[in-house]
């Protein structure tokens, strides 16, 4: 009897469910319904022979086997992306993949490697930041302009890009909303915002919490894009810490954005695994470094 085989598109369906304990997110970031995906990953547990989640009705948890399927899904299928570069590039075909994240300029990235390297077809591919450092990490993305602080750094080399200030996000009849700058201690009382899925690194940071007094602030909801954001500011539910350049994007006649003093700013930087030795993806670090880009 032959062993079935594990089918990788499969396996990256239950990645994305593994990753965030959701079928709903999972499913809403692989673009297809949460029944289809549902039904991928029953074939898959069948293919297997064992179940991967524990599923009730309040939530989804990890079975030992989906455990250790998750530790070794990621490297299989970085592996099976790595095969399929080096395949393309001894056909003459070399191709990068590079991730960045809402608000971060990669315009001037792009123009020094395309300069560098004009045979070279690049993809754009958007990062969020409940995916910048695994998208990295399992071969996604070859090489990403993303923000600090990312859930596990480790296996990865940075070069630093660009700081940013943090801005708050207001109602606009909020009684802090016309002031040109606003310390983070008058925001105590305020309920915060937080990003659904993040790592606790980059809630921390992105929630100033603790606060430089040692006080925690008090938990908003929880959100999961820019619309969200600014649908619970414009109704009272909260305030958000915001990079500036995302606000450029987002301006609203009821919302207000503040800078904020006392706080560090925030990090951009260019990430890529350490273990990448792909000519693309040195030579794009190597453009960004030689145009002063970082």
């Amino acid at each position: 009897m032959h062993e079935p085989l594990l089918d990788l598109r499969k396996l990256r369906y239950f990645l994305a469910v593994a990753e965030r304990l959701h079928f709903g997110r999972a499913a809403l970031d692989l673009r297809i319904s949460q029944p289809a995906l549902s039904r991928q990953v029953r074939q898959l547990e069948h293919d297997i022979g064992t179940d991967l989640f524990v599923r009730t009705s309040r939530e989804v948890t990890l079975t030992p086997a989906g455990e250790q399927l998750l530790e070794d899904g990621r490297h299989l299928l970085a592996a099976a992306r790595r095969a399929g570069e080096r395949a393309r590039r001894a056909a003459g075909q070399d191709r990068l993949t590079v991730g960045f994240m809402l608000g971060v300029q990669v315009d001037p990235l792009l123009a020094a490697f395309a300069a560098a390297r004009p045979d070279v077809t690049v993809r754009l591919e958007r990062l969020r930041w409940w995916n910048h450092g695994e998208s990295l990490q399992d071969g996604r993305v070859d090489v990403a302009a993303i923000r600090l602080p990312v859930r596990s750094d480790e296996g990865l080399r940075m070069l630093t890009l660009d700081q940013e200030r943090l801005v708050v996000a207001l109602p606009a009849g909020h009684p802090l909303a016309g002031e040109a700058s606003v310390p983070v201690g008058a925001l105590s009382g305020e309920p915060v915002l937080r990003y659904a899925d993040a790592g606790s690194a980059w809630n921390a940071f992105w929630t100033v919490d603790p606060r430089p007094d040692g006080t925690q602030p008090a938990s908003g909801p929880e959100v999961r894009d820019m619309e969200e954001i600014l649908a619970y500011v414009r109704a009272g539910r909260g305030v958000a810490f915001l990079p500036q350049p995302v606000t450029a994007a987002f301006r609203r006649p009821h919302i207000a954005y503040v800078p904020v003093s006392g706080v560090p700013p925030g990090t951009v930087v260019l990430a890529w695994p350490v273990t990448e030795r792909s000519g693309p993806t040195r030579d794009f670090v190597e453009a960004v470094r030689a145009a002063g880009a970082g």
